[in-house]
């Protein structure tokens, strides 16, 4: 019993609390509703004061922008073409009608508010609008346009006036029809416009008040006056003129007078005087109808506030109360001290580990989910079947396409990270997994491989923005461009998950086709286009040809002339590195034909998948065909005495005239025997062994655009030109001049 009545004095406590906190906010908030009420009720009253200025003022600087665009369009008028043409000593009809539809197309631009717009004539007494055409002033105005003030006397006068802009009072127009007279138009103000460019011309508009007044006038009444410089009023709303306008001050912004506020504002642009008339009653109604507004507001609230309080406190304390009793018994250890432990303290504490607890549980669940999602998409990809493929299938049934990153490091990198390149992976894949994630909807990305990551994109049909986030991506990757490089390719579209690995291939495949540089590229499937390439089949010829007798300027020529085609061409970077492995290859069999050591060439092989740009391929065959050349000479030099003599005498002796009995002698050999001994060793004929040793310094030679090309061919002993222009075309396909050019071209190229 005395336990149950414990249990109902801390529920009763819990429910004290509430009230009390929120009885508490209530008085706080009727306290300072109540002192703001008394702080501020004085400072309403200059409120509404400016509330009436400032929309004056939006009405003044509303009347003077119209005003100031009118005047500009109509001095258009007189600076146009049109009007020039009409200035002669007689009619041009023409002219007359293009001045016409100027007035139609100005008077139909609804921001203008013009009723009608008539340019006079006072050359020839002829006033044009846009209605009638042409008329005489006398029949406009004395007919069409009738008003007593307005007379065709009182607008003659005023053509004849020294002035340039002048507004006059509102007024409306009536059209004369025998006896009977019919309404013409709406409340209107005359505004007439000269300029002292055609003192001939006048134009007179009429603007339609009625719309500009209830365009740009903004009060809580409609008593609104516009007085001209000269005092007059131009437009009063107050027909009947009950309201008396005082003397008012230029320095101030209103005045009170006969219980009536006068507000007043000066154009800066027209000089007009603007007055809004508020009535002191009206205001005081304002402050009366605000404080009761506000006290009824009040009332209101604390009302509501207090039936919400006590309703919420009772709904609060019920689930309370049911907490408190589901998780004692988890605390009786607690209370068996004596003191017992506030309820809202015990909620709050296992509330606090059941929700860890459940943050930890979540947080484990997603990285398993993460997990599942990672091998399920690698057996996909790799077509092995697992019992836990099937439980994300549902998320994979969408259309998707895949984006492989591949990532390519350079030399840079491994000289200044020392090869850290699993950690620059990690970085990389974490960055395009939040690019990824942050701009794609339901975008996954994973690393694949040692130097790849793959994101799986769900984009709508006509959804492109997977483009432009693959742009931004590539922009912050070229950052380190001195570092690494990336290939990014984007398969097509794809419906079924079963056809991931040939999404994955497809990818794979556009790789292979990326462009020959060492910069990060974005290929689409569309783009990859590659044309075809076939070695030129004198290249093998040639290659075996001057390999055999060390000769690598020759070779070295055709081998940068063939790569410089083929990027030339925009070949793959998979097109170079099969070039680069097929000439290694026949390198590599060439020197196995002449029993040479091949261990050093074929430690080159391991450089190619590393070859991204023109200088490093280039670089590449100068260090394969230099070393295989220096091998072949070696060998050459070092086990054949005749041989070595031979080379050794053409080398200090070429600019000589060289025969072969002549070298025999040397020898104390015969001629026909040295020549059958240089065949064998070599593979190459005396003869064309001079040949060649002679062209290949010549075309060194050639490079030196100073030398004469007779000036060559004596320096390397050929005693006419025909015999050297010969020789060098038989061995070279080309003249001495030609090669010339073509080299000097190919430098430019490439610079």
């Amino acid at each position: 019993m005395r336990s149950i009545l414990q249990m109902k004095l801390n529920t009763r406590s819990i429910l004290f609390k509430l009230l009390v906190s929120f009885w508490t906010i209530i008085l706080l908030f009727v306290s300072f509703h109540i002192v703001s009420l008394i702080m501020y009720r004085n400072n309403i009253h200059d409120e509404i004061i400016k509330y009436n200025d400032a929309n004056l003022t939006y009405t003044t600087n509303g009347f003077e922008q119209y005003f100031e665009l009118l005047n500009s369009v109509l001095l258009s008028m007189y600076t146009g073409d049109n009007l020039e043409k009409l200035n002669h000593p007689s009619i041009d009809y023409v002219a007359a009608g293009q001045v016409i539809n100027d007035l139609q197309h100005t008077t139909a631009n609804s921001q203008l508010y013009l009723n009608n717009l008539f340019v006079y004539d006072a050359k020839l007494s002829l006033v044009l609008e846009k209605n009638r055409g042409s008329s005489n002033p006398e029949t406009m105005f004395s007919e069409h346009y009738v008003n007593p003030r307005y007379t065709y006397e009182f607008w003659k006068r005023e053509f004849a006036e020294p002035f340039t802009y002048k507004l006059y009072p509102s007024a409306t127009f009536t059209e004369s029809s025998g006896t009977a007279y019919s309404s013409q138009s709406d409340l209107v103000i005359p505004y007439m416009v000269k300029s002292p460019v055609y003192p001939d011309f006048i134009m007179l508009a009429f603007i339609d008040f009625t719309k500009l007044y209830k365009a740009y006038h903004q009060s809580i009444n409609e008593n609104f006056y516009m007085i001209s410089p000269q005092g007059q009023t131009l437009f009063s709303s107050d027909q009947t003129g009950k309201h008396e306008l005082p003397a008012l001050d230029p320095g101030k912004k209103w005045v009170k007078y006969n219980g009536n506020y006068y507000f007043y504002k000066k154009g800066t642009v027209t000089g007009l005087t603007y007055v809004n008339i508020v009535s002191d009653g009206s205001i005081s109604a304002q402050l009366f109808r605000q404080s009761l507004t506000l006290l009824l507001l009040l009332v209101i609230s604390i009302i509501v506030s207090v039936t919400v309080s006590v309703f919420s406190s009772l709904r609060f304390n019920n689930p309370v109360k049911k907490i408190v009793e589901s998780i004692r018994h988890l605390n009786e250890k607690k209370e068996l001290g004596g003191k017992p432990v506030n309820e809202l303290e015990l909620i709050s504490e296992n509330i606090g580990r059941m929700m860890k607890l459940n943050r930890d549980t979540l947080t484990d669940l997603e990285e398993k989910k993460s997990l599942l999602r990672y091998y399920s998409l690698m057996n996909r990809l790799k077509r092995i079947r697992s019992g836990f493929q099937e439980t994300l299938q549902p998320e994979m049934e969408r259309k998707y396409r895949f984006v492989l990153f591949q990532l390519t490091f350079k030399m840079q990198f491994w000289e200044e990270m020392q090869g850290d390149e699993e950690r620059a992976t990690y970085f990389f894949r974490e960055f395009v997994n939040q690019a990824m994630g942050l701009d794609i909807k339901d975008s996954q990305t994973f690393q694949i491989e040692a130097n790849q990551i793959l994101s799986i994109l769900y984009p709508e049909d006509e959804d492109e923005r997977w483009l432009d986030v693959l742009h931004k991506i590539k922009s912050v990757l070229d950052a380190d461009s001195h570092y690494c490089f990336f290939t990014i390719a984007v398969s097509s579209m794809y419906e079924h998950s079963s056809q991931m690995t040939a999404c994955y291939e497809e990818t794979l495949a556009m790789i292979k086709q990326r462009p020959f540089d060492d910069k990060t590229h974005i290929l689409l499937g569309s783009e990859v286009v590659e044309e075809p390439f076939l070695l030129p089949a004198s290249l093998e010829q040639e290659l075996q040809t001057n390999l055999q007798v060390g000769s690598d300027a020759q070779v070295l020529h055709s081998l940068l002339r063939t790569v410089r085609h083929m990027k030339k061409k925009s070949f793959s970077t998979m097109r170079f590195h099969r070039f680069a492995e097929e000439i290694a290859d026949r390198v590599i069999r060439v020197l196995h034909g002449l029993q040479l050591e091949t261990r050093i060439i074929s430690a080159m092989l391991g450089s190619i998948p590393h070859i991204h740009t023109l200088c490093e391929i280039e670089q590449f065959f100068e260090k394969l065909i230099s070393e295989a050349c220096r091998q072949v000479r070696m060998k050459n030099e070092e086990h054949d005495p005749i041989v070595h003599f031979v080379m050794s005498y053409m080398q200090a002796h070429y600019a000589e005239d060289i025969t072969l009995d002549h070298v025999a002698s040397k020898l104390n050999i015969t001629g026909g025997y040295l020549s059958t001994y240089f065949k064998e060793k070599t593979g190459t004929n005396f003869v064309d062994y001079v040949n060649e040793f002679r062209v290949k310094l010549a075309t060194d030679l050639l490079l030196k655009q100073e030398l004469k090309i007779q000036d060559v061919a004596t320096a390397v002993g050929y005693q006419t030109m025909r015999s050297f222009n010969r020789t060098f075309k038989n061995l070279t396909g080309v003249t001495p001049s030609e090669y010339r050019k073509s080299r000097a071209l190919e430098s430019e190229s490439v610079s």
